[in-house]
């Protein structure tokens, strides 16, 4: 089976990047035997709050927490903030997990209208008027599925619709290191009602088990009883190798190299399906397929199943209510080998007819 459905980018040759890294953190063994801070050491908090606040205004380590996973940490969000069971914005299309995130959590999804930008505003402050919304989440930076970025400006626009309403936003930053410039994320730009989460499995690893929480200090008890309730206390094994990597500028090198791979990929991807509409950002392992007149993804889906190439339907990334069946979205990241992934584009350019 060509995997074009899991998109987490990982280099043919990043084993090699890994070893001296793996190599220097195992004499670090001693300190794997205590628990440590629920919010995480306070020196990997430092190096966290460094590394997330290089495109804007600094974010202060007191407002840093670590989680063990993207997932972890949107729960731990949610939950601190007191948002289950009650209803929050989101873009048309948006991450697929978090939809399933919600439905546990019995939050009410309502799906905002977006551009070439992201959410619209003006669709964000029609909903809030029509519905008690208490959050808003979003991934600005290179949104999953769609590969928007959206520019500050709107950034701000959205920050005062929220600020008017009462209501938090939850800034998903799964694939914004993809980018060469990323705007500053709402942690930096509102801290009082911003939250930020960075996840190392897409950067670093899949199985590097960290992620980064910048949330409003006022929060801060919530979160730390949310931390010890799904999970006791970070990994200090995984926390202190992703400082490291940090520190010594092999994540920055690292990840260089993954936007070089992902543009080369991006080109590949649109040479190959030239012809059809294909949106998605220049440095990204996912773009988002619109589908000819006829066909639809549901069928397709199947059929290429059927031919050996798994794809991920649209209808998975949209909101209540919102029709997405006229889209896929294909992940060159799963497949390390790009001649693998360009048979599989091949497969489905010919089931497009």
């Amino acid at each position: 089976m060509i995997s074009l459905s899991s998109n987490y980018p990982v280099l043919a040759d990043q084993q090699t990047v890994f070893k001296p890294i793996t190599d220097r953190h195992c004499a670090t063994y001693n300190e794997w035997f205590t628990i440590k801070p629920a919010a995480g050491n306070p020196e990997d908090r430092r190096v966290a709050a460094g590394w997330i606040s290089r495109s804007g205004p600094a974010i202060g380590e007191d407002r840093i927490y670590m989680a063990i996973s993207g997932h972890q940490a949107i729960i731990v969000a949610l939950l601190a903030a007191s948002l289950q069971g009650t209803a929050i914005a989101v873009d048309e299309f948006t991450y697929s997990n978090f939809l399933t995130i919600a439905r546990l959590l019995n939050i009410q999804l309502i799906g905002c209208k977006t551009d070439e930008k992201g959410m619209l505003p003006s669709a964000l402050a029609a909903a809030s008027t029509q519905h008690n919304i208490r959050g808003i989440y979003i991934m600005p930076t290179i949104n999953n599925p769609t590969g928007v970025v959206m520019p500050l400006e709107r950034r701000l626009e959205l920050i005062d619709i929220a600020r008017k309403h009462g209501q938090i936003i939850i800034d998903d930053d799964a694939y914004g290191f993809l980018d060469d410039n990323p705007p500053a994320n709402f942690a930096q730009l509102a801290p009082d009602l911003g939250w930020y989460i960075y996840s190392l499995s897409k950067p670093l690893a899949p199985d590097v088990k960290v992620a980064f929480i910048a949330a409003p200090e006022q929060y801060r008890e919530q979160i730390i009883m949310m931390l010890k309730l799904t999970s006791s206390n970070p990994s200090t094994f995984f926390t202190s190798f992703v400082s490291a990597a940090i520190s010594s500028g092999e994540l920055e090198k690292l990840i260089t190299r993954k936007r070089i791979e992902g543009k080369s990929r991006q080109l590949k991807t649109r040479e190959v399906l030239s012809g059809y509409e294909v949106y998605g950002h220049e440095n990204g392992f996912h773009c988002w397929l619109k589908l000819p007149g006829g066909v639809t993804a549901a069928v397709l889906y199947a059929s290429l199943l059927k031919e050996g190439v798994e794809v991920m339907p649209g209808t998975i990334f949209a909101a209540p209510g919102v029709g997405a069946g006229e889209y896929i979205r294909i992940a060159m990241g799963a497949e390390r080998d790009m001649n693998r992934v360009i048979q599989g584009l091949e497969i489905i350019k010919k089931q497009l007819g």
